[in-house]
């Protein structure tokens, strides 16, 4: 059995001022960010992870950092980056305020299925999918009984984990958004089965700067 540990990068700028940002931008994370990482790490410091496989993007990378450092087994711990798991593409959107009203940003919010990015240059749910299954099926082959820590984005991981447990495409955001540095723990035997969905539990309040 793989058991993947789902964990969505830590708060950023553009998380604050709710604006795009996709696979094409990125932004720091704020302190309260920074925080809800080493919560997130500390929680998951007994955890003995194989494998920690993270998004290219910095707000991931420096979250998986965070992490990783409240570790207690980091001996024998492989860390690789993938483009594949980096956020979905909002084109011409990138960094743009969203607009509520929009009818595509509602079907990315509500009904994926009907979600068409073209006229912006964005990318499908799709291609989206595709892309993150393919890495998480290629690292349950590598890692059999694994464990394994994937580092990555709100959209992405939301409609990968929706996917891989056997919801249809209209439900892909079901349960979501998922909190910042949320944990989401899914096995993999036969099949996908959700362990633990969009846990905070761990976190304590944490002051916004």
């Amino acid at each position: 059995m793989t058991t993947f540990y789902f964990v969505r990068h830590g708060k950023t700028e553009l998380n604050l001022s709710l604006r795009f940002q996709g696979g094409e931008i990125d932004s720091p994370l704020l302190p309260i960010g920074i925080e809800q990482a080493i919560q997130a790490g500390r929680y998951l410091s007994d955890v003995r992870f194989d494998l920690a496989a993270v998004s290219t993007q910095k707000r991931a990378m420096d979250t998986a950092n965070y992490i990783l450092k409240e570790n207690k087994y980091l001996d024998g711990l492989t860390l690789r980056y993938h483009d594949k798991l980096r956020e979905i593409k909002f084109g011409k959107r990138e960094g743009a305020e969203i607009d509520h009203t929009d009818e595509q940003t509602s079907y990315l919010r509500q009904r994926p299925d009907l979600y068409d990015p073209s006229n912006f240059g964005g990318e499908t749910i799709d291609s989206l999918v595709s892309r993150s299954t393919e890495t998480i099926e290629k690292l349950s082959e590598e890692f059999p009984d694994g464990t394994i820590l994937i580092v990555a984005h709100g959209v992405l991981l939301i409609t990968l984990i929706n996917s891989l447990i056997g919801k249809p495409k209209a439900n892909w955001r079901e349960g979501g958004p998922l909190a910042n540095t949320s944990i989401t723990i899914v096995e993999k035997t036969d099949q996908y089965r959700l362990r633990t969905f969009n846990d905070i539990s761990y976190q304590t309040k944490i002051e916004e700067a």
